[in-house]
C-alpha cells in the first residue's frame, strides 16, 4: 500500500506539470504542515492563474474515484465568475478525467 501523503503529492505534482503544459505560468499546491493539509477555502489542492490572467483555476485532485461528499462541497462553494472550479481525477496513472463545476 502506497503512503497516501506521498500519493497525494505525486497527483498534485503531475496537476502542476499538467497546467504548466497548458500554459498556466503560475501555480500554488498547498502545503503540508505536520500532520494536518491547509488546502485553499478547506477543500482544493491546486490554484493556477490563466496565462491572460482573466481568471482562476481551483482545482481537487484525487486518484481514480472523487465521493459524493467532496463534490457536494465544491458545489455548494460560492465563487466569482473570475473563479473555476473543478476536480482532476487522475485514473489509473495513466490519464485525467476533469470535471468542471459552475
Amino acid at each position: 500500500m502506497a503512503n497516501t501523503v506521498s500519493k497525494g503529492q505525486r497527483i498534485e505534482k503531475a496537476c502542476e506539470d499538467e497546467l504548466k503544459k497548458q500554459g498556466y505560468k503560475k501555480t500554488w499546491k498547498t502545503l503540508r504542515v505536520k500532520y494536518q493539509n491547509i488546502d485553499l477555502f478547506g477543500v482544493f489542492d491546486v490554484c493556477a492563474l490563466h496565462p491572460d490572467g482573466d481568471h482562476l483555476l481551483f482545482i481537487q485532485c484525487k486518484s481514480n474515484r472523487c465521493d459524493g461528499k467532496t463534490r457536494d462541497v465544491i458545489k455548494a462553494l460560492k465563487m466569482p465568475k473570475s473563479c473555476q472550479k473543478w476536480i482532476w481525477i487522475w485514473k489509473d496513472r495513466k490519464y485525467w478525467v476533469k470535471e468542471f463545476y459552475d
